[in-house]
């Protein structure tokens, strides 16, 4: 699938993924995320946290992606697909494009925090290359998911 752009995230995005949250499976996942507009605001104050709204050949939001980038060259990265556009490779094509972003090069150790019952999203991450930091999930039933640039 192809991401036509990549952009920052802005304040009008709100109210498109506000509607992303009507989805149950994005609302039982992402649900710390809200009230969106106090999420955007520690977005907008954090200068090491950076969020991308990518784009279809419409113009069609696909999704975003969230970057939250240490200073020790980790970056810890999450995303959101569009729900009616689950299951057509969106995912990956986001998780690709953002990883060779020039923001996003100094990243040396990559992490992905995973619900061990979204095996979407781990399949997803895997088939990029990720892998799994540990062969059991964490005690809140995550797995940490790994993944190293040049």
């Amino acid at each position: 699938m192809k991401i036509n752009e990549m952009r920052i995230f802005n304040e009008k995005d709100i109210e498109t993924i506000q509607t992303w949250f009507e989805d149950s499976e994005v609302q039982r996942r992402l649900d710390g995320m809200l009230p969106l507009h106090e999420w955007y605001g520690y977005v907008k104050d954090n200068i090491g946290y950076r969020v991308w709204m990518g784009l279809g050949e419409s113009g069609q939001s696909i999704g975003i992606i969230m970057v939250e980038q240490d200073i020790d060259f980790t970056g810890n990265i999450a995303i959101i697909v569009n729900p009616i556009l689950r299951g057509k490779g969106y995912g990956r094509a986001l998780i690709g494009q953002v990883m060779v972003l020039s923001e996003t090069q100094p990243i040396k150790k990559w992490f992905a925090g995973i619900e061990e019952d979204n095996i979407a999203c781990l399949k997803c991450f895997q088939s990029i290359g990720y892998s799994f930091e540990d062969s059991k999930s964490d005690e809140d039933g995550y797995y940490s998911l790994i993944y190293f640039s040049d």
